[in-house]
């Protein structure tokens, strides 16, 4: 009996964490979607030159389809014959996705003999610039908003740690040393994580042989010295917010565990970067070994991002428990071609790199680089917002508690009769400074529910 629920429990994290993908409702679909990138991945190994349009044809007909099964799925009618779990490969399922494949297929081959951008008043609508470009949008720009989904982890975390370090009932002393102590670590454990880096990878990037050229150990430490001053950029932003929370008489840990986790990125895609132009500078061939590993780390991606968008669009009321997949389905595969198009090029798009390193090498510097840009604006924004330092600016709803907050302060003073300035007043006055009363009802609303630093 214990058994059973366990397999339940682990059943129903698993359908929650991956989106039903994994359930015998929809496991047929996925695994078209898994053959799908296989073979577009293979595909992409292929010399010849115009491979990519024919990828580019594949992946755009079966994102359709999986786009089309996502609209029907939106009506509970749908589940009978979509979603059945009875069978794995039902009848119905299969004359669905047939269905759905034609509509698609049919598109796309009239978009392709007849919507080239030679062939349009427009030429960036032909099949041959718009989707090859739109592609590779997708896949970087998924890549740079990412930083933006960690925040919201990274923060809840570094809230968490805050409160149970930090409370108002504990003596300001031992708020103040617990904030300087995390403020040490921060500083101190970047340098400690890059000392490790440095000595522990120095001979992966050292010359195998006598003669062997030192241009790879000279650009490893060259990003070593960069990191340094990095790690000296970064540590001093910490500081700074550490000075203004403390003439705030607000101290906290909350800027340091935030720093620390958004630190782990930057080392981490910093790392990625080095050891991706490590990769590039190789002059070994391409053996049937790292085409394996090429395709597994791309079945790999293509799960990641399925499970890591899916929790962020799922509140939007178009999804629901079952059609959501599909749209991962649709997502990912364009995803996976944003990649696979620099490589193959396709339209007018040529090939600008030979693999997929190359690719790693430009993604990781610029996340690399939003990161770091990132962290240095969003650092002081969230701590403004929650009020562990001077606000430099106030949002609507700020500015109508505190002003509020003065007409009861007043009042409560006997400074000002409650009697000659009433409600419809008050709000008539707010009306004329543009401050919507309607947007601050619904903020003190949720202010009312029980909440802590967050």
């Amino acid at each position: 009996m214990d058994n059973e629920k366990e397999d339940s429990r682990f059943k129903e994290l698993l359908n929650k964490s991956f989106h039903m993908i994994l359930n015998p409702s929809h496991i047929f679909y996925t695994i078209i979607f898994v053959a799908i990138v296989v073979i577009i991945a293979l595909l992409s190994f292929s010399p010849n030159p115009s491979i990519g349009n024919g990828i580019v044809f594949i992946a755009t007909t079966f994102s359709i389809t999986y786009l089309i099964l996502m609209l029907i799925g939106i009506f509970p009618k749908s589940n009978s014959f979509l979603f059945s779990s009875e069978k794995i490969v039902a009848p119905k399922k299969l004359i669905s996705f047939a269905v759905c494949f034609g509509i698609s297929f049919i598109i796309l081959i009239i978009y392709f003999v007849f919507g080239s951008s030679s062939q349009l008043p427009i030429e960036f609508l032909g099949w041959d610039i718009f989707l090859p470009a739109f592609f590779i949008i997708i896949y970087f720009a998924w890549n740079l908003v990412q930083i933006l989904f960690l925040r919201i982890l990274f923060e809840n975390l570094s809230v968490k740690f805050n409160d149970k370090l930090i409370s108002g009932e504990i003596s300001s002393n031992r708020n103040e040393f617990l904030s300087l102590v995390f403020l040490i670590i921060g500083f101190i454990l970047p340098v400690l994580i890059q000392l490790g880096t440095y000595f522990g990878f120095l001979p992966y990037f050292q010359p195998q042989n006598p003669g062997d050229p030192l241009d790879a150990v000279y650009w490893y430490n060259g990003w070593n010295i960069a990191m340094y001053i990095v790690i000296a950029i970064t540590s001093w932003r910490l500081i700074t917010l550490y000075i203004k929370s403390k003439r705030n008489d607000t101290p906290n840990i909350f800027s340091s565990i935030f720093y620390i986790l958004i630190w782990l990125v930057i080392w981490y895609r910093s790392f990625s970067f080095i050891y991706s132009f490590k990769t590039v500078t190789q002059t070994t061939g391409v053996d049937i070994f790292r085409v394996i590993i090429d395709v597994l780390l791309m079945i790999f991606t293509a799960i990641m991002v399925l499970r890591g968008l899916g929790s962020k669009i799922l509140k939007f009321r178009i999804f629901n428990q079952n059609n959501l997949a599909f749209f991962l389905f649709a997502f990912t595969i364009l995803y996976i071609e944003g990649q696979i198009i620099m490589i193959t090029g396709a339209g007018s798009i040529t090939g600008s790199y030979t693999s997929r390193s190359q690719i790693n090498l430009v993604n990781n510097f610029l996340i690399l680089l939003v990161t770091i840009i990132f962290y240095w604006w969003y650092s002081e924004y969230i701590l403004e917002r929650k009020g562990l330092i001077f606000k430099k600016n106030f949002k609507q709803q700020e500015v109508i508690t505190i002003v509020k907050d003065f007409k009861d302060y007043l009042e409560n003073s006997g400074a000002l009769d409650s009697n000659k300035i009433t409600d419809w007043e008050f709000n008539n006055f707010l009306q004329r400074k543009k401050l919507k009363i309607k947007d601050f009802e619904e903020s003190t609303t949720e202010e009312k529910k029980p909440h802590n630093l967050s």
